[in-house]
């Protein structure tokens, strides 16, 4: 009797978890690239590429995660770049919709790079001649059935990393402004990184009700 009133808990507990999911496992997925607030970033930053970046990052994250299929990014673009449609940051549902019809997937990722900060009074110090900043990133990421236009789920993601220069002789070579503050180009990518993932991590557990995946 006690094993039929588990099996029975069971059952109810994987139908809860059916019915909390907004999507299906294996749904199809293309992730585009990722644009910047305006005001968002320096034109330092624009030139690490920081948009495609966090397109790559967040395409890293959903493979690993293993519950949805997602288009090769360079397939996408080679399919994409015919057509004069607008792929990156804000999509509106009707070039959506476009883009699911070339593509032949039912959903899209887009968003934007919010911002990158590095905090400078009380955190900038001098330890033996290194500089130590930390830098702080958000990016905000949406999930669309291409089909409708509908916004399925919304996050934003928040990254941080730190900064560590020689202040004395330091090569120019991967170092960054970020405002009035220099600050190497690997800090900024670990900063985006993060916030990418952490955008996913909360995206795919609003998505199937669940917790996020072990890994």
């Amino acid at each position: 009797m006690v094993k039929k009133i588990i099996f029975a808990l069971m059952l109810l507990a994987g139908a809860s978890y059916a019915e909390a999911a907004l999507l299906p496992d294996g749904a199809t997925i293309a992730v585009m690239d990722f644009g910047t607030h305006k005001g968002a970033a320096t034109s330092d930053i624009s030139l690490t590429s920081a948009e495609g970046a966090s397109s790559d990052y967040i395409i890293e994250r959903l493979v690993e995660d293993g519950r949805m299929i997602v288009m090769e990014r360079s397939i996408m673009q080679e399919k994409l770049n015919k057509e004069k449609l607008k792929t990156t940051g804000i999509i509106d549902p009707d070039t959506a919709k476009r883009i699911g019809e070339i593509l032949g997937v039912s959903y899209i990722i887009y968003g934007n790079v919010a911002d990158v900060t590095v905090s400078g009074t009380g955190t900038a110090t001098i330890v033996g001649g290194v500089s130590l900043l930390n830098v702080k990133s958000h990016i905000i990421a949406r999930i669309m059935d291409v089909k409708t236009g509908t916004i399925i789920s919304a996050s934003k993601g928040e990254g941080k990393s730190t900064s560590s220069l020689t202040s004395v002789g330091a090569p120019e070579a991967g170092v960054i402004s970020v405002g009035v503050h220099k600050v190497s180009q690997v800090a900024v990518h670990n900063a985006l990184k993060k916030a990418a993932y952490n955008a996913v991590d909360i995206m795919l557990a609003r998505i199937y009700g669940d917790k996020q995946k072990k890994r």
